[in-house]
């Protein structure tokens, strides 16, 4: 029988980073040292609040997608 080590931790209020990545998408969470760990997202109906004051939600002929603001309303701070 193969012994099978498994921490678990209560994620509520943890902040950490959206990356993307090759295959889709992974949380990112950073330590006081600078080192990190990335944790694949499995949960597939997860609410997420954005906080950055740089990210605009856009809808045009081409799509809806979540990117950076426009360098033109960034300038305006």
């Amino acid at each position: 029988m193969t012994n099978k080590i498994r921490e678990v931790k209560d994620a509520k209020g943890v902040r950490g980073i959206l990356i993307r990545v090759e295959d889709g998408h992974v949380f990112r969470i950073y330590n006081k040292d600078h080192t990190f760990v990335d944790y694949d997202i499995l949960h597939y109906d997860l609410e997420v609040k954005i906080l950055e004051k740089d990210a605009c939600l856009y809808r045009s002929e081409y799509g809806d997608y979540l990117d950076y603001k426009p360098i033109d309303e960034m300038e305006k701070k």
